[in-house]
């Protein structure tokens, strides 16, 4: 015996309900899979090697002897890799004291350094300013959390070359 409902033929509701499904699946599609592609890889900007200069503040030399020439740079957040380290230097760590009659002075604080970063990565340049991948925005003087194979400190990105 067969049973009613196989017998049964769509009507126009579920014939909409169909389409409105097809509807939003394909622009679910366009939106997320089409668009945010295009938006995020700057298709109108090139991509091109920058050299940009980048600054970490009161490190110990552990720190100091993680960082090498070669070593490839993350953005913690994303995980994208924005540029290998072309140059590392450090110099003692100063800081602002007060002294006894009110002056302010700078005093090397002991055991801790400054170090200056010299790293080179696709960087777009966009009217927004300059970005990695199209995702990650580079800003002068901006703070970012990295991460390298061997230490994962915060860094001050203080110049982008032209």
């Amino acid at each position: 015996m067969v049973s009613d409902m196989a017998k049964r033929k769509p009507n126009i509701v579920d014939i909409l309900i169909i389409v409105v499904v097809i509807v939003l699946a394909a622009v679910a599609v366009l939106k997320f899979g089409v668009v945010n592609k295009t938006e995020s890889s700057g298709v109108d900007a090139s991509e091109e090697q920058r050299a940009y200069t980048a600054f970490i503040d009161e490190v110990r030399m552990a720190t100091v002897n993680a960082l090498h020439e070669g070593d490839k740079v993350y953005d913690e957040k994303t995980g994208i890799c924005i540029g290998t380290i072309t140059g590392v230097s450090h110099e003692p760590y100063m800081k602002s004291v007060i002294a006894d009659n009110g002056s302010v002075t700078e005093v090397e604080y002991p055991d801790y350094y400054s170090i200056t970063l010299t790293i080179e990565g696709p960087v777009i340049e966009k009217e927004e300013g300059y970005f990695v991948e199209g995702v990650v925005e580079m800003k002068a003087n901006s703070e970012m959390n990295v991460v390298t194979k061997y230490a994962k400190p915060v860094m001050k990105i203080t110049s982008i070359s032209e």
